[in-house]
Parts: C-alpha cells; sequence; structure tokens
C-alpha cells in the first residue's frame, strides 16, 4: 500500500549520485534527476500536494523488478 510508507525516507541512493543531472519542468515543484551518461530519468523529489516530501522512482531502473508482474493503478496528476 502507497500510503503506508514514507518513499522520500526510504529512498536510498547507494552510487551514481555524481553522475545525476537535475531538471525541473514548468512550475519546478519537482526535481527531476537524470542520469548524464544514459539520460534516463532515475527519480524524483518534491513536495506532495499535502506538504509531505515524495519521491517518485522510475521501477524501470531497479534490478530484479519484473514489469510485468506489477499491477499498475492509474492515477490523475492533472487533478491535483
Amino acid at each position: 500500500m502507497l500510503g503506508a510508507c514514507d518513499p522520500a525516507a526510504a529512498l536510498t541512493l547507494l552510487q551514481g549520485e555524481d553522475a545525476l543531472n537535475e531538471y525541473c519542468f514548468n512550475t519546478h515543484r519537482i526535481s527531476h534527476l537524470f542520469c548524464q551518461t544514459c539520460g534516463i530519468e532515475s527519480f524524483g523529489r518534491g513536495v506532495g500536494p499535502d506538504g509531505s516530501e515524495m519521491a517518485a522512482i522510475n521501477v524501470r531502473r531497479l534490478d530484479g523488478v519484473d514489469l510485468f508482474a506489477l499491477k499498475p493503478h492509474p492515477f490523475d496528476g492533472g487533478s491535483l
């Protein structure tokens, strides 16, 4: 359950921080972090609608994750 954990506190970057570039789109509310080598957005950091720190992690970049085993839930970010 997503609401049961704190994604910002649970995110621990073990290596590669020096290879990340930050970019902020549009309202600059989310810090998108991209790999300088391959250009993939690894994760983003920001503040949620309730004011708490949040992290959005690109699961495609995690070792051992079977994307086809995941059950995605629709999310309407435009309505925030």
